[in-house]
């Protein structure tokens, strides 16, 4: 079953909640409090009714019953009248017999308490002891303490009637009432008031979710008391809201470079696929006639198409290391791995000179094949933006930080905006640095920065505009 306090707000939640635990805590005070009354008021009647009925008992005891001489012992005594006492507290007389002998006081009482007392003989009395006990009556019970003359000729009862006790504790149980009204209709107006202001930092919140979620990623909290539960709260959201911004943002700026990447690629793949598709139709047409034209033709269909195949294997290289497939980690000799690619990029292009310095035993853990392509890359970048005959200079060394390579030019260099973007996929550097060779797919330097990201290094480029560039990649120890 709904609770149907459900639909109600917080405030009202917590201030019904403090109104009702403050009502409790009322309820038990009262009761308490009250039972605690009656008990002591109840103790100063029995000490009261236990010192009268011991001073009596004695006095009465020493003066004497007056009995009717010429009567019977079975009958009926006269009884000395006392004098009147206008008291709520009776003395009251009986002869062994139960008979009543005389009273005293009691005149404020409406009822009479040698109604309920008649015919209680010594032993019933002494029975009761010296403990006082409660009469029912209507109206006021009587509060009755007894005891047994020392003569046995008698017994002495001491009542009080209990109207003005249970007056006081009526009156008590009523003021208690009142007053926790009272108090409960403040504590209300104060529960309000400070849940009031403890809410508004909750309002706050609110109010930034709203924004948040109309679109303002960039929407703060406050930073409130950082020892509060408010505070820690904020400051827990904001750093959330901050991380979620960054990966919106990082979405977006992903769907932009995809877009990109895209579009370059089809703009790349689409030139070879051009020239491929005029030179077949040239030869399809006869405008080339058999011969030497002819093989110039299909060689450049052929270079078109192996282009092409470059680029294409390039954008599997990237879709693959894009899906983070596991590398094949072994011992990597870098020292060798390096001169086995210089030598490689010394046949494939003997107009650059290449000169190394090579350290020996220089190991990382790795995926061979990988590296091997990004230090092929770089000596491919090298000579493809730089003239012939630029001096191209490899190194290896190691020490505390990892494994190092680097691969450097003395050609015309990058500015800093270059530098900057040089390892996005497609980019165009100016025209000072425009590829020359056939070989290249433009993806060269993006396939260097992602493997080395796969095995948790860094590629780096330093350079000046006229001073050359120098690549540097770093294996982590």
């Amino acid at each position: 079953m709904r609770s149907p306090f459900a639909n109600s707000s917080l405030r009202n939640r917590l201030t019904i909640g403090v109104l009702v635990l403050s009502a409790i805590g009322f309820i038990g005070a009262g009761v308490g409090s009250q039972a605690l009354l009656r008990n002591y008021l109840m103790k100063q009647v029995d000490e009261q009714l236990i010192s009268v009925v011991g001073g009596t008992a004695q006095r009465l005891d020493q003066a004497g019953i007056a009995h009717d001489d010429d009567a019977p012992a079975s009958a009926t005594r006269s009884v000395t009248p006392l004098n009147r006492v206008p008291t709520q507290i009776s003395v009251t007389v009986l002869d062994p017999f139960g008979n009543l002998v005389g009273g005293i006081g009691g005149d404020l009482n409406a009822n009479k308490i040698t109604d309920y007392v008649k015919g209680l003989l010594p032993g019933q009395v002494a029975a009761f002891g010296s403990k006082p006990f409660t009469v029912e009556a209507p109206g006021a019970d009587f509060r009755v303490a007894t005891t047994v003359l020392p003569s046995s000729l008698g017994s002495v009862i001491v009542a009080q009637s209990l109207r003005d006790f249970d007056q006081t504790t009526h009156q008590i149980g009523v003021v208690f009432l009142i007053i926790g009204g009272f108090v409960l209709l403040f504590i209300a107006f104060a529960a309000r008031q400070v849940i009031k202001l403890s809410m508004r930092p909750l309002e706050k919140i609110e109010v930034t979710a709203e924004k948040i979620a109309a679109g303002d990623l960039s929407a703060r909290l406050e930073n409130f008391e950082p020892d509060t539960e408010v505070g820690r709260l904020s400051t827990s959201l904001n750093i959330m809201l901050s991380r979620i911004e960054e990966s919106f943002a990082a979405r977006a700026e992903s769907e932009n470079k995809l877009r990109r990447f895209v579009a370059d690629a089809s703009h790349e793949l689409r030139t070879p696929l051009t020239s491929i598709r005029g030179f077949a139709e040239l030869h399809r047409q006869g405008a080339v006639p058999d011969g030497e034209k002819t093989r110039e033709l299909i060689g450049r269909i052929e270079n078109e198409s192996m282009r092409m195949g470059y680029l294409v294997e390039d954008l599997l290289m990237l879709a693959r290391m894009d899906q983070s497939r596991e590398l094949a980690m072994t011992d990597v000799d870098l020292s060798h791995l390096v001169s086995e690619a210089v030598s490689s990029a010394l046949a494939a292009g003997p107009e650059h000179p290449i000169t190394t310095d090579i350290a020996h035993d220089v190991h990382t853990q790795g995926d061979a094949d990988k590296i091997y392509q990004v230090v092929t890359n770089l000596l491919a970048n090298a000579r493809a933006h730089t003239p012939e005959g630029t001096q191209i200079h490899v190194a290896t060394y190691s020490n505390e930080d990892g494994s190092y390579i680097t691969v450097a030019d003395n050609g015309p260099g990058l500015s800093p905006e270059d530098q900057e973007r040089i390892f996005e996929r497609f980019y165009r550097v100016d025209s000072s640095r425009q590829r020359n060779s056939r070989e290249g797919s433009g993806l060269g330097l993006s396939i260097v920065d992602e493997v080395m990201k796969a095995h948790g290094g860094t590629v780096s480029v330093a350079s000046e505009l006229g001073n050359g560039a120098t690549f540097t990649l770093h294996f982590k120890a």
